[in-house]
């Protein structure tokens, strides 16, 4: 009978109980609980109900159908991708995807990406993949999202004026980037120097040490080196800009559905829900609909139609990946129990 993926990642020395511990999950749950209090608060100052309800009755449903098959053609993308950038081992899609959607779940529920950690201990047992190698390609993975909030960025700066901070943080976004992958470069060109100096450093430490860690730091650094293989880049490169787009369909269908067919909002809306997803709020409460009013209103919405359009975009957004996470790892389950 096979391991359950948390028994392995024990095992191998990568458990969740070292990223996730108890009281560093009771100040994220207690920051992200007063950002999204907050959120909601100046939601519900400002907002006159009543017109919401009446916007949220308006509504075309039919566009919304549209807007859930995109997110779920999002689950097939970005398991491509991630299958693309796992380019050491051959993990089978529905694994994959499984793990992909239960590490989304848990960032709803669990901010400061703790899914990530949870996403790459899944994988683990897949085909020896290792959540060293996991977790290296899940870092490629926020490289390529980096790439395509800051494409988004530039797109929208040449389509229609913005306010200048929106331009500030495109340029601060493509500094970051821009270091952040230089860096990751010659570090890895280098990682056989690096490792030999690693290994001197812990040597020095008390017995042990290098041995546990340096497999570890070697398995993390493979993971990363689809960074630097112009096939696995190709593949990432095309998963991505398919994501993004289908990301951007979905925005639009449901502003459509509000009587706002645009496709510069859908995807400045795209990109500034993007940027706001690594401020920590359970579920995102507040502070989407909050991003939503806040961006939608740059192109004259008024405050009650965006509001309802957040909430129905909030729903579109965050209903596929819950049930799709709930069926798939149900449908795992059985299956190892039946080993």
């Amino acid at each position: 009978m096979s391991k359950e993926p948390g028994q392995v990642a024990q095992s191998r020395g990568f458990g969740l109980r070292a990223p996730l511990t108890a009281r560093s999950q009771i100040w994220r749950w207690l920051i992200g609980i007063g950002i999204a209090a907050l959120s909601i608060w100046l939601l519900a100052r400002e907002i006159a109900w009543p017109d919401v309800a009446r916007s949220l009755a308006a509504a075309d449903y039919r566009w919304v159908g549209l807007g859930v098959a995109a997110i779920v053609g999002t689950f097939f993308t970005r398991t491509y991708r991630w299958q693309a950038l796992l380019w050491h081992t051959r993990v089978p899609a529905r694994p994959a995807m499984t793990a992909l959607l239960v590490g989304q779940v848990v960032n709803l529920i669990l901010p400061m990406r703790s899914g990530d950690v949870v996403r790459a201990v899944w994988i683990a047992p897949e085909k020896d993949t290792g959540a060293p190698e996991a977790l290296g390609s899940i870092a490629v993975e926020k490289v390529w999202d980096l790439l395509a909030l800051l494409a988004c960025g530039l797109i929208l700066l040449v389509w229609v004026p913005l306010p200048d901070w929106f331009a500030r943080s495109a340029e601060g976004t493509a500094l970051a980037l821009f270091v952040g992958v230089g860096v990751l470069w010659v570090g890895l060109h280098w990682q056989e120097t690096l490792f030999d100096w690693a290994g001197r450093l812990l040597a020095r430490f008390p017995a042990g040490w290098d041995r546990a860690l340096l497999p570890r730091l070697r398995r993390l650094a493979n993971g990363l080196e689809g960074l630097r293989r112009p096939r696995v880049s190709g593949k990432a490169l095309f998963w991505t800009a398919l994501t993004w787009g289908l990301g951007a369909l979905a925005n639009w269908t449901v502003l459509a559905a509000f009587g706002i067919p645009s496709a510069v909002a859908a995807l400045f809306l795209l990109a500034a829900l993007m940027a706001g997803g690594t401020v920590p709020t359970p579920g995102r409460l507040g502070l989407f609909e909050g991003i939503c009013v806040l961006s939608l209103g740059l192109f004259n919405v008024p405050q009650d139609v965006a509001l309802a359009a957040g909430l129905v975009l909030h729903g579109v957004v965050m209903g596929p990946p819950l049930v799709g996470a709930a069926l798939l790892a149900l449908w795992s389950a059985r299956r190892r129990g039946a080993s």
